[in-house]
């Protein structure tokens, strides 16, 4: 008789054990769950917060690139013209 009490103990004992090691794979589980949805909400937040900042941002940038690029054009009109303009020190020296 006791050796199917002691089996007996045995069993309920690895029952509980089961219980408490499934009750812990579940807690895991779950908080396996919530750190990704977390991770995605925190990457659609940070794209979000970029995207809107650019929506912001973007009217000004528009008007200083076109300023920059008139600057350029400006820039390489006054260098082409260079070349067709006379020598300025010749007529530095007609000037003397």
């Amino acid at each position: 008789m006791s050796e199917y009490e002691s089996e007996s103990d045995t069993l309920s004992e690895l029952l509980e054990l089961t219980k408490e090691n499934n009750r812990i794979l579940r807690k895991m589980h779950r908080n396996m769950l919530w750190s990704q949805v977390f991770t995605y909400v925190y990457w659609l937040l940070i794209l979000g917060v970029m995207g809107w900042s650019y929506y912001l941002v973007q009217p000004y940038l528009v008007t200083y690139l076109e300023a920059y690029q008139k600057l350029v054009n400006t820039i390489s009109a006054v260098d082409a013209g260079n070349t067709s303009l006379p020598n300025l020190q010749g007529l530095l020296e007609k000037i003397k």
